[in-house]
Parts: C-alpha cells; structure tokens; sequence
C-alpha cells in the first residue's frame, strides 16, 4: 500500500508547481499561496513523521480534522434520512488516504437525478440551520436541471463555511467536446471508477493540483484488475483519455508509481481528440450556441484574453436569459424573499429577466457576473450562510 511520506508530498508538491523548495517554511508558503486543499495532508504526514508543528499549525490541523468530522456526521445523515444519493470524491477518497494522513475538503457533491428528491433534502437542511446560498440553472435536452448550493457558517468564526452542493446533472463537461451526462455510464457503479471520473473532469475548471495526485493514487493503487477496467471504460465513454494521459504523466513525474489503466494510453489519447473534434464539429450546426459555449467555458475557467472578456461582456448586455439558457449556457441564480414558490422548478419570465419558482422559493436567473438591481423589481436578495444558531441571512450572494 502506498505510504505518502512527508517526502513524496513534497516531491508532488514540487511537480505541481514547478517550484524549488529547499526549507519547511518555503514548503508551507508555496502550500498556502499555490495549493491550499494540500495543507491538511502536509501537516498529517509531517505530524505523524515525528515533525514538532507547534501550536498554531497543530491548531490548524485539528480544525481540518473537526471539519472532516463534521462532514461526516452530515454524510452519514443524509444517507439515512434520503435512501444515500451518490456523492463524488470526498469521504469516500478521503477514507482510502492511509492513517493518520487527512484529506480536507470543501463541500459535499451529491447527484439527485430525480427533482422531487432533491427539494425534501433543501427544505431538511434549512431547519438544521442552513441556508440557500446560490443554484445554477440549465436546460438539458429538453428539460430542465440545476445545481442547488446550500451553506452553514462553521463552528469556528474563522473557518470556511460549510457546503453541501445537490445537482440533478450527473456530469457538465465542457459541453463543446465532451458533452454533459444527466446519468452516469454504466462503469461509474464501481466508486473508484466514478471518483476518478469526476476528478477529471475537473481538469475543465482547473489544472490538476497536488491532492488531485494524491487521491488518484490511493485510489489506483493495488486496485485489481477488474476495477482498472471499469476505470478504463468509464473513462473511454465519457472521452477523458486526453485529461487522464496529463494526470498519469504528473504521477510518473511526482515517482508515484500506480498502476496505469489498461490500453495503448498514446493511441487511445489520440483517438479521443479526435472524437472531441468530430463532436464540436456537429455543435457547428448551431453557431451562435457554439460560440456563446466556448465563451462561456472559457470565462468560468480563467482562460479569457481580454478579447474573450470584452465578447463575454457584450454578451451579458445583448443575449436575454432565455436566449442563453436555449443556447445551453449555465445561468447563475441568486435567491430572493417573496412568495416564489411552486411543486416544481419552474420558470418564467418577467421583464426580461428570467426567474426560477421552487418549492424551497425563488431565483432570479443571470448568465452574467453582475445583475442590474432594477431587474430584481424590488425583491431582496436573500442568498447567505446559515449558522449554529439558525439562519442567518444576508443581502449578498452569488449571482
């Protein structure tokens, strides 16, 4: 079984970065400024080979332990309150890092595919002192689907607050090239397939980080072979080989040696650019879709010029929410008080601007970073964290 040392960790560290780190503290500054989800496993792995950490840092790694803690107790709630809906990563990579090794994370990630499941989980949350924070909405062959982004503010004033994230989406993608799933593929029932499925997919968003090495390690590793070929598949279905050929080339770099997935991984990269190309080919059937999805993709992942930016901007000021969402961009919700409420999510439009009603109340719909406040026609935004003490809601929030 693989042992993750304090070394390893930071040979992964310094391939991830591409930084040169010769002391303690200039590990734990390129940790804190360049890869803050790693910290949790740093500080275990140098507590358990005997590294005196002081208070401030001991402190610091109790709180990741009490938040890993606290997650769990929700998880295990959740489950046997709802029937356990699927989760990605998380716990369940969480608990295959060797002990006394912790793996911190920021939210848990549930797929509810069914509607009428997700809302009693929303309305459960709310009395146990959450409260709505933001959704997204998009409009998936045909229907409907979102992403509902609940918080509580964490024990600890100084802490992240806590997060719980249900959506009605299995998988995004970049809905150019790989397109989005409503279901997971078949392969996906085995949890390490599927985990490491959603880990390349976040390649979309980011570039790979240090803990994104690990968990795919201590997944793969002493994995048997019936399970790499489930992972093989789920991969091959979905069209991932391009982003797992650059993750298995950062575990060669780091010397993390795991085993690799079945298959000529040059030939099979190859052969899934090329499918890629073919399935933004046919998205070139509807142009102005193509080119409203590329923008957007790139927008939310960093990666636009100034061009991009000023394309986006003119985009936000010409293209209506219904436009965006029949183009099959993501739109962004923020709750707001009033009677908003419906039996399901509904939509409707109202001044040209979009709105959402559901059974746990109102969003009004943005595809943009910033909403005009006359389109909220007087209601009041009410997206917040809720707190150990009840709700507590604010007149900010994500849009």
């Amino acid at each position: 079984m693989i042992g993750l040392t304090s070394g390893e960790l930071e040979e992964i560290l310094a391939t991830v970065t591409g930084q040169d780190m010769e002391t303690p503290g200039e590990v734990l500054h390129v940790t804190r400024t360049e890869q803050p989800s790693f910290l949790a496993t740093l500080l275990s792995a140098w507590e358990r080979d005997g590294r005196e950490l002081g208070p401030g840092l001991s402190h610091e790694l109790s709180r990741f332990r009490g938040r890993m803690a606290f997650y769990r107790d929700l998880q295990e709630r959740i489950a046997a309150r709802f029937g356990d809906p699927v989760t990605f990563k998380g716990l369940e990579v969480a608990a295959r890092y060797p002990e006394p090794l912790v793996r911190t994370m920021n939210d848990l990630d549930y797929w509810v595919p069914d509607e009428d499941r997700v809302w009693p989980i929303v309305t459960w949350l709310v009395e146990e002192g959450w409260a709505l924070h933001s959704a997204t909405f998009l409009k998936f062959e045909g229907r409907l689907q979102f992403l509902v982004s609940m918080r509580r503010q964490a024990d600890d004033p100084y802490g992240l607050p806590y997060a719980v994230e249900l959506s009605t989406m299995a998988m995004l993608a970049d809905r150019v090239g790989v397109p989005a799933r409503r279901a997971l593929p078949p392969p996906c029932e085995e949890p390490i397939a599927k985990n490491l499925v959603a880990l390349l997919l976040e390649r979309f968003e980011q570039p790979f980080r240090a803990r994104d090495l690990v968990d795919a390690a201590v997944q793969l590793d002493g994995a048997p072979r019936h399970v790499l070929n489930s992972c093989a598949l789920a991969v091959h279905e979905i069209g991932l080989w391009p982003e797992y050929a650059e993750l298995a080339g950062l575990l060669d770099a780091a010397s993390l040696e795991v085993p690799r997935l079945p298959g000529d991984l040059r030939t099979l990269t190859r052969a899934g650019r090329a499918r890629r190309r073919a399935t933004a080919a046919r998205g070139l059937r509807r142009p102005m879709s193509f080119a409203l999805l590329e923008l957007q993709n790139r927008m939310m992942a960093g990666r636009s010029g100034p061009i991009g930016r000023r394309a986006w901007r003119l985009t936000e000021s010409r293209v209506s929410g219904r436009t965006a969402l029949e183009a099959g961009l993501v739109l962004f919700a923020l709750p707001v008080a009033g009677d908003h409420h419906a039996e399901r999510a509904t939509l409707r439009e109202r001044g040209g601007t979009l709105w959402a009603d559901t059974p746990a109340g109102g969003f009004v719909l943005v595809h943009g970073e910033e909403i005009d406040e006359a389109a909220l026609e007087g209601a009041q935004a009410v997206g917040g964290l809720g707190g150990p003490e009840g709700v507590e809601k604010s007149g900010e929030g994500d849009a």
